[in-house]
């Protein structure tokens, strides 16, 4: 009987202020730019440039639209769907970092 590989899990640290285009974004995270544009009108990534040939993205989007993907397959969330669920776990997230700078910070009486 053959064992099946687990999958593995690649991560790379992005430079946050590196831009990438919609065709690097699309190649990065194996989506469609008609999709990616549904992400940018629902406030998901945010493209700098005028028109949709233009579009520019930080490298910090190429996480975030591979995250949308996830929560759109993983969970069957139409682009509202996702936005929405993005935006409560940036909220999470804010909460937990908040928490945590409690418990480093001394409390002062």
């Amino acid at each position: 009987m053959g064992e099946k590989a687990s999958p593995s899990i690649v991560s790379e640290i992005v430079e946050d202020s590196a831009m990438c285009t919609l065709d690097d974004l699309c190649l990065s995270c194996n989506v469609n730019p008609d999709w990616v544009a549904g992400l940018v009108e629902h406030g998901v990534i945010e493209s700098v440039g005028q028109t949709r040939s233009g579009w520019q993205f930080t490298t910090l989007s190429i996480v975030r639209v591979a995250k949308a993907k996830r929560l759109e397959r993983d969970l069957g969330l139409n682009l509202p769907g996702v936005a929405l669920a993005l935006d409560l776990l940036d909220q999470l997230d804010e909460m937990r970092a908040i928490e945590r700078q409690k418990e480093i910070l001394p409390q002062r009486r």
